[in-house]
């Protein structure tokens, strides 16, 4: 069911910290647990995990905390070229998404209507997450705001505080 004037009902939105995107490349011949592996040793908190299958390798990309940008790079100081890193980044999270192809289609329309650009989307049955330029994340919620319909008592946007996992 479609909320005021077509908009699609959400019952939240939630905009990330700043956040370091870390690639790695295919065909470098790098295994992908090698590189989660440093970053585990180095205690370094995954904000996400997202794997592809390119060339009949494993690769992906992961999402870190900005503060730890300097540990991940010392961490993966001997892979070097063989991982791109695109920073700074945000993520923007909608929920409950439902498993509506509907609304990730319009949240993907609208960003790119705003030239706002996609580096990575994930979706579970309760939320859509998009990664963008952490400094457009506000013109981001606001294209999104402008197709759906949030509740009047919905939380912030942006957290209030942030948890470091020790």
């Amino acid at each position: 069911m479609e909320g005021p004037i077509g908009k699609l009902p959400v019952g939240g939105i939630k905009l990330s910290h700043e956040l370091v995107q870390l690639h790695l490349m295919p065909g470098t011949g790098v295994q992908v647990h090698d590189l989660l592996d440093r970053l585990a040793q180095a205690r370094i908190n995954l904000v996400w995990v997202s794997l592809d299958g390119l060339e009949g390798q494993l690769t992906g990309c992961c999402g870190i905390a900005a503060a730890d940008r300097d540990k991940a790079e010392s961490a993966l100081l001997s892979l070097n070229g063989r991982y791109e890193i695109l920073s700074p980044v945000g993520t923007i999270t909608i929920f409950p998404h439902r498993s509506r192809v509907k609304l990730m289609e319009a949240v993907m329309t609208a960003l790119a209507a705003a030239g706002i650009p996609i580096f990575g989307l994930v979706s579970s049955f309760s939320a859509l997450t998009l990664a963008t330029e952490f400094r457009r994340l506000d013109e981001a919620v606001a294209a999104v705001c402008r197709i759906v319909d949030l509740p009047e008592n919905h939380t912030p946007f942006r957290p209030g505080f942030c948890v470091k996992q020790l």
